[in-house]
């Protein structure tokens, strides 16, 4: 039953987010033929709008998440969705699911964007590129880059915490809509999810801040590499060091805010 609860979430969310993707294509497309063709100011403008279009992505599939997510259940479709013979649960892990891969689709396509913007950018410099390239590496500033193996280990870190973030995102917005919902606040939905939301997420990020500073939960970059240090920001004995309690805290509330989620759908929501 949750395959088939996944394949009507896509279908239905696609078309949420197709009409910018689309577009975001299309201006694509123009820069290539622009490429092809050599019209600089085309391609100039095209870089331009896709700088922009790439933004637009990323805001307009969290948008999307958040109106499929009250339109499916909280409007006139939730008697329907609260009908089919399937637990709140299910239908509440298969929103997740689905928002999460468009978000990481999202900020996927806001990447790919960029690298296109920056190749469009290294072909109008034509061969200046090699030059300010072989200037770093006679000022010994690339030496000082850290190895190939470190970024990776960095990206994969970043990757796992943008994963947390995105959680800490779907978590607190799909509490926030589904606690407005309920009979007490239900007269002015879009008000008190605002307000729980900013309000929740205020508190929970204050805690956060001070966590990621104290908790002894902190990646450091050494001599020897990246490396996950248990012991404060403070304390790391590192001059390049970041704190990822807070990131953790905040993804742990926002699971908790999902199993809060699913208890409300099940007996306190209420269907206008």
């Amino acid at each position: 039953m949750l395959g088939k609860l996944l394949k009507h979430e896509f279908k239905h969310s696609a078309r949420y987010v197709t009409a910018i993707y689309a577009c975001t294509a299309a201006v694509l497309l123009v820069m290539l033929f622009a490429l092809l063709v050599k019209i600089t100011w085309l391609s100039v403008a095209a870089s331009m709008i896709l700088y922009f279009a790439g933004i637009l992505v990323v805001v307009m599939t969290l948008v999307s998440v958040i109106k499929n997510f009250y339109d499916t259940l909280y409007t006139n479709q939730g008697y329907l969705s609260f009908t089919l013979p399937v637990k709140c649960s299910s239908l509440l892990v298969s929103k997740v699911i689905v928002s999460f891969i468009w978000i990481i689709l999202s900020f996927a396509a806001l990447a790919l964007i960029y690298f296109v913007i920056f190749l469009n950018a290294r072909a109008q410099t034509d061969g200046k590129m090699g030059d300010i390239v072989e200037m770093l590496r006679e000022s010994g500033i690339l030496d000082m880059l850290p190895s190939g193996a470190m970024i990776a280990k960095f990206i994969v870190l970043v990757v796992v915490l943008a994963l947390l973030t995105i959680l800490t995102f779907v978590g607190f917005v799909y509490f926030s809509v589904t606690l407005a919902n309920t009979r007490p606040l239900q007269k002015h939905p879009k008000i008190f999810g605002f307000l729980i939301f900013f309000g929740s997420y205020a508190v929970s990020n204050s805690i956060g801040a001070k966590l990621t500073y104290s908790l002894p939960l902190s990646f450091s970059v050494t001599n020897e590499g990246l490396k996950l240090a248990f012991s404060s920001m403070e304390n790391s004995g590192s001059v390049f060091s970041f704190g990822i309690g807070g990131t953790v805290f905040m993804a742990l509330v926002a699971l908790a805010m999902l199993f809060a989620t699913g208890w409300i759908m099940e007996h306190k929501v209420n269907i206008k």
